[in-house]
């Protein structure tokens, strides 16, 4: 279950059976400000603007059904005029993100932590790892069919309501990971999975391998600040913001990334992900001098391209 469809069941299905069970052409704006006033009210101020956001995605694409051709039309029987959550407005204090990531001597102790543990638990966290720390939610789903041999694809439907469905996200790895993927027994549609590939694991399954791992040895320990500690790392080392986005698959919605631009930059992922396998395997000492020389060659770059 992606984390959308998780979010609603828990604080809407749940939360509000009876909210859940009215026809969507029914509920109310004050309806909608009472299952996100709740989540404030529980300290989940961020959830309760996701939520929000979800509730105004949905509503507008039953609304857009009647004028654009690309919205499926099972959303014309919803019969929706109206979009309350669009009359709620969203708290913007809770939007600022608590990546807190992991420094580079805590990824490299992460690592350390899951170099050598066997089994699902140890390939599914060194993929999440090697991969530069793609999100949680469309990792677990990975399937077999998108598994190319050097490549996997997962799907990144983030900010892409009504717009044709999630877009493919194309990775390539590293002989590390490939030798994990190519090692797990899942027979069935799912990569990642404890039940022969019938159903894929869950985010906080992950999670929790990932803490059991991890034990005292990093204070505050969070899978999810892999991520933000990948990218702060390898920006510590060199490697743009640009290819950045294009690992981690966030910035590109400009019209230049959309229409124009068809590379699909898997030399350069690679390269990043070859930079990153290299530092959380060095020593502290040798990484620090790693990164002086990656910070030295980036200014060199950029004093020749000014100069050119």
């Amino acid at each position: 279950m992606d984390r959308r469809r998780a979010d609603f069941r828990a604080h809407v299905e749940d939360a509000w059976p009876e909210i859940a069970a009215t026809p969507a052409a029914e509920v109310t704006p004050d309806q909608v400000l009472d299952m996100l006033r709740r989540l404030v009210e529980d300290g989940k101020g961020r959830t309760a603007n996701k939520l929000r956001a979800y509730l105004r995605a949905a509503y507008q694409c039953a609304i857009d059904v009647r004028s654009t051709m690309s919205i499926p039309v099972t959303f014309k029987a919803f019969a929706v005029i109206f979009n309350p959550a669009a009359q709620t407005k969203r708290d913007p204090k809770f939007d600022r993100p608590d990546k807190h990531p992991l420094s580079a001597d805590e990824l490299r102790a992460y690592w350390q932590a899951i170099k050598t543990l066997g089994g699902i638990k140890g390939a599914s966290l060194r993929l999440h790892l090697l991969t530069g720390g793609q999100r949680i939610e469309q990792l677990v789903r990975l399937r077999l069919e998108h598994i190319q041999g050097r490549t996997i694809t997962i799907f990144d439907g983030k900010g892409r309501p009504g717009q044709g469905g999630p877009r493919p996200h194309t990775l390539p790895l590293l002989k590390t990971a490939a030798t994990d993927l190519a090692a797990l027994e899942s027979h069935g549609e799912f990569a990642l999975s404890t039940t022969r590939g019938v159903k894929p694991i869950s985010v906080t399954t992950l999670s929790n391998w990932a803490h059991d791992a991890v034990g005292e040895s990093i204070p505050g320990f969070q899978l999810k600040r892999v991520r933000s500690g990948v990218e702060t790392l390898l920006a510590a080392n060199g490697v743009s913001r640009e290819i950045r986005g294009q690992l981690q698959s966030h910035g590109l919605t400009g019209v230049q990334a959309r229409h124009y631009d068809g590379h699909d930059y898997m030399p350069e992922k690679l390269q990043a992900l070859e930079r990153l396998f290299a530092v959380i395997n060095k020593p502290k000492a040798d990484a620090a001098h790693s990164r002086k020389s990656a910070l030295a060659d980036r200014d060199l770059q950029r004093a020749t391209s000014a100069t050119a």
